[in-house]
């Protein structure tokens, strides 16, 4: 088994594959990956930040509160705004449809979105990021298992 925090961006991934017809299953879990005219529109799954505290006194399991991020790649053109946000749509209603994360989290929550273009590429980009806050427990001793 692997800890819960990449088993919820696994979950995650493999939903996004099935559910989000627009990047043709173009989905990773890594922020690193090469991007170019023929894997494009793609999403990227990674974790960021976690923070974590004991439930209460007493008590070896700990409450986690976890960032996931979710971006969103498509070719800079003429309708970009319009691109990004079809394929949003069909994340945040995918996601929407299993807010535990199959049983994972007790819950989560699109806290933000950012929209930009990155001219940094060999093409220029546009790229949305979609912020979720993912609360999940453990015990203090098996993190590979959620409660």
């Amino acid at each position: 088994m692997a800890h819960v925090r990449k088993q919820i961006r696994d979950r995650v991934a493999e939903k996004l594959k099935s559910d989000v017809s627009l990047v043709k299953r173009r989905v990773f879990t890594t922020r690193v990956h090469p991007l170019n005219d023929t894997n494009l529109p793609a999403i990227s799954v990674y974790t960021g930040s976690e923070a974590s505290e004991r439930m209460n006194a007493g008590v070896t399991d700990i409450i986690r509160e976890l960032t996931l991020d979710i971006d969103i790649y498509v070719r800079e053109t003429s309708k970009f705004d319009d691109d990004v946000d079809a394929i949003a749509v069909q994340v945040e209603e995918s996601l929407a449809g299993d807010f535990t994360i199959n049983g994972l989290a007790k819950f989560s929550v699109l806290t933000s979105t950012e929209i930009q273009f990155d001219g940094e590429a060999d093409q220029i980009l546009g790229i949305a990021k979609l912020t979720y806050s993912i609360r999940y427990v453990t015990a203090i001793s098996d993190v590979e298992l959620a409660k």
